[in-house]
């Protein structure tokens, strides 16, 4: 699974929002468990550069007004739903002895969110490499980790059919039951 490479700028968040408190990680390992701190932070590494681009795409948009106003609210979703997952995960990376990995300090974006089109095509594309990231770590884990990244594949997959919704799009039928899976 590729992630966004980084880039050569810098970002600060401005989105403003807040995520709820991520769930007690202390007992999801009662030991020091390598494998599942590896799998983990690479979800993390993904969610990191999932909350660059959602928060992109949400500024790209502030200034386009009342029209852009429902993919503004699809973005800010984003943001709080990524920045959650992170929290989470960086909860169970440290839980299971690991090392998580730090956000890079900006993202080449996969497409410019400077449209209304444009960032609602970047929103989908995140929450279908964040999909894709959970599914590929799921063979690996167990328990009640395993149904974080279950619920955070169905998360994202929704998400990202809303903003091809949003777009105008029209959907595949039938939609894969796993986003994500080749």
């Amino acid at each position: 699974m590729a992630t966004m490479r980084a880039a050569a700028t810098t970002s600060t968040d401005t989105t403003g929002s807040t995520g709820s408190a991520p769930p007690a990680t202390a007992t999801a390992f009662p030991t020091p468990d390598p494998r599942a701190a590896e799998t983990l932070s690479a979800v993390l590494a993904v969610e990191h550069a999932a909350m660059y681009g959602a928060a992109s795409a949400g500024g790209a948009l502030a200034p386009l007004g009342a029209a852009a106003g429902p993919a503004r609210e699809l973005a800010r979703a984003a943001y709080a739903a990524h920045r959650q997952l992170r929290d989470t995960l960086t909860g169970l990376v440290l839980a299971a002895g690991g090392n998580p990995p730090a956000a890079l300090p900006a993202y080449e974006l996969p497409v410019d969110p400077h449209s209304v089109e444009g960032a609602l095509a970047l929103l989908a594309d995140l929450d279908e490499r964040t999909a894709a990231a959970s599914f590929d770590a799921l063979g690996s884990l167990t328990g009640p980790v395993r149904e974080i990244l279950v619920d955070a594949l169905a998360q994202a997959a929704l998400r990202a059919q809303r903003a091809r919704l949003t777009a105008g799009e029209q959907l595949p039928a039938p939609l894969r039951a796993l986003p994500g899976h080749p």
